[in-house]
């Protein structure tokens, strides 16, 4: 054995006995030990797993075993850390085995905010609803699934083992539901189960009934303290507290074509923002799973207008180390999060305790932008790139919310004033087809000489081009520096709630849905059954645009400035009425433009400048 090796065993014979010193003097043996009879449910047969990688142990199959009575006080000292199977009466087995609790039940808090169901089977949210925001069945906004998995993800995580708390049957005092005023402050519920080693964990919901969010704690308690020692000797101090949701999400629009795709679940860890799409789920859990360490911010799911974030609270202003993992159900499709917390000492007869915010509410800017963890930041806003602008739109369209009451005028105003600001790229582009099209029997002169010789005309194409002073390209460019401002304005009135249920006018109830005036009898290809009427009205008002622009494409130009206003229908016959709205409002616009220019300009393509 050379030196390296025998200094190994050396440290690792220290460690072991240090660290069980250490045990001990942290855990004493108490005064007046309790013996326990009872009954041990190991946890049903959940019947399926969420899929994480690196995931918690599965919970184990459901059997009774015996409890073995507890020794006389001194056991502690005498137990045999070579086999503790044979010289103590916890196992490692039963110290992470929970007892089995009452039948389920489920408590349901009233605030003036919205109303939720919480089962005392896995203490987990199953049902949550809003009182300030409808269906469109005119019934408050159902967030949870009725279908969902058999155990949660919630864990008590110590560093040589773990206890499963999803699939706990906790028990409460709690002989009634909950009713909150506004008035009436906040509210605790206190559940608590028992493990077969001597622990008893609490899961504490707290509720604030001014806001959407509620507090979570997990606390740690000994209620026999020499079992409890006993399991802590086994299983090492305790770690992280494993908070999680894999209750998924509804979506909770009438059109759910339009915002499946919104589907997704995120989390900040560090200055990263991390998300997966719902809809990769189809083809695996592995496409929706991911785990990351480091500060730990938050973890949620997200659909277009609401959202169930859980938020790591910080240490005096310092994010907070902590692992987060997204995961997913495919059986069904419902996606899922969780995030360890590390623990922290408790008081009094507390051996550990840890806490999770958790935000279940709408995704509206001043609210997510209270808690001052930048969870505005985890609204789908686009791509990066595009985020910034699209951050700058809503604040713009907000601000003049304070002036204009209903947002229909204000998508009209904010469309105008795009228009009237790209109006020199406008007018440059359209002097620019107008000379283009003055150049088509010279360019047809070249194309007939140079028939044989792509390359000569090419370059007399280019030559004409640099007499005349033209840029083939300048038509392209309103609409590519356009672009980006529609894209922002897209994601914009697609992902905040601010838009959700306002009505413009007539027909026009609901800014964040297309404008569906009637149901027709069949359902069409691509279409649906709603008869919508903005995009019709945009695609006659882009047809009669067409016909006032230049023109530099001969027959096949023609053709598609034809077929582009039909093609424009598919396209936004299912988008947002507000987005619609939009667009329309910019399509009038370009046209009278363009009818301005020409009626100005001068036969060489210039404009007049009396």
């Amino acid at each position: 054995m050379d030196r390296r090796m025998f200094l190994a065993f050396g440290l690792i014979f220290l460690i072991l006995i240090g660290s069980q010193a250490l045990m001990q003097k942290m855990y004493p043996a108490p005064e007046n030990p309790a013996g326990a009879d009872s009954t041990l449910v190991l946890g049903p047969d959940t019947g399926r797993e969420t899929v994480y990688p690196d995931s918690s142990l599965p919970i184990s199959s459901g059997h009774e075993v015996d409890t073995i009575p507890a020794p006389e006080r001194g056991a502690a000292e005498e137990f045999d850390f070579d086999d503790p199977l044979a010289s103590g009466p916890v196992s490692r087995e039963s110290a992470e085995s929970l007892l089995a609790g009452a039948p389920e039940s489920t408590i349901q808090v009233t605030t003036p905010l919205y109303r939720l169901s919480i089962s005392t089977a896995g203490g987990r949210v199953i049902r949550w609803e809003t009182f300030e925001h409808n269906s469109h069945l005119g019934e408050p906004v159902q967030l949870i699934p009725e279908e969902i998995p058999l155990a949660g993800l919630d864990a008590l995580v110590f560093r040589h083992g773990e206890i499963a708390l999803g699939a706990a049957r906790y028990e409460t005092d709690q002989a009634f539901d909950m009713e909150m005023s506004a008035s009436g402050g906040s509210r605790s519920l206190t559940l608590k189960v028992k493990t077969a080693g001597g622990l008893e964990i609490h899961k504490i919901f707290t509720f604030n009934p001014e806001v959407y969010g509620y507090d979570v704690d997990f606390l740690l308690v000994g209620v026999d303290p020499l079992l409890a020692d006993q399991s802590l000797v086994l299983l090492g101090p305790p770690e992280d507290f494993r908070f999680g949701w894999n209750q998924g999400v509804l979506p909770t629009e009438r059109v759910q074509k339009m915002e499946l795709p919104s589907l997704r679940s995120v989390a900040l860890v560090g200055d990263e923002l991390y998300s997966k799409k719902r809809d990769k789920l189809k083809k695996g859990a592995e496409n929706v799973s991911g785990q990351w360490k480091g500060s730990a911010h938050y973890a949620g799911l997200q659909t277009r207008y609401f959202t169930a974030l859980g938020i790591v609270p910080q240490d005096d202003g310092v994010p907070v180390e902590g692992t987060i993992r997204l995961g997913g159900d495919q059986e069904l499709m419902a996606q899922s999060w969780s995030i360890d917390v590390p623990a922290r000492p408790g008081i009094g007869s507390e051996i550990a305790t840890s806490r999770l915010q958790f935000f279940v509410g709408p995704q509206e800017t001043k609210l997510l932008e209270s808690y001052g963890r930048n969870l505005e930041g985890g609204m789908d806003l686009g791509w990066k790139w595009i985020r910034p602008l699209s951050v700058v739109v809503l604040k713009g369209m907000e601000w003049m919310h304070r002036f204009i009451p209903n947002y229909g005028w204000i998508i009209i105003i904010f469309s105008i004033l795009t228009k009237l600001m790209f109006y020199p790229l406008t007018r440059t582009s359209t002097q620019s087809m107008k000379k283009m099209q003055e150049l088509q029997p010279k360019l047809k002169a070249l194309q007939a000489k140079h028939k044989d010789d792509k390359d000569k005309l090419n370059a007399a194409t280019m030559n004409l081009y640099k007499e005349e002073k033209v840029n083939p390209l300048a038509g392209c460019l309103p609409i590519l520096l356009q672009s980006p401002v529609f894209i922002a304005l897209y994601q914009s009135l697609s992902h905040t709630i601010s838009l959700r249920g306002q009505p413009f006018m007539g027909w026009i109830t609901d800014l964040s849905q297309p404008d569906a005036i009637a149901t027709m009898p069949v359902s069409l290809p691509f279409l649906g059954s709603d008869l919508n009427v903005l995009p019709i009205l945009m695609s006659v008002a882009m047809y009669f645009q067409t016909k006032l622009t230049p023109s530099t494409g001969g027959g096949q130009m023609a053709a598609m400035n034809t077929m582009m206003p039909l093609f424009m229908v598919f396209i936004f016959y299912n988008m947002p009425s507000g987005l619609v709205l939009y667009w329309l409002v910019n399509t009038i616009m370009q046209a009278y433009q363009s009818w301005r220019i020409q009626k100005t300009a001068k036969v060489d393509g210039g404009v007049q400048t009396s």
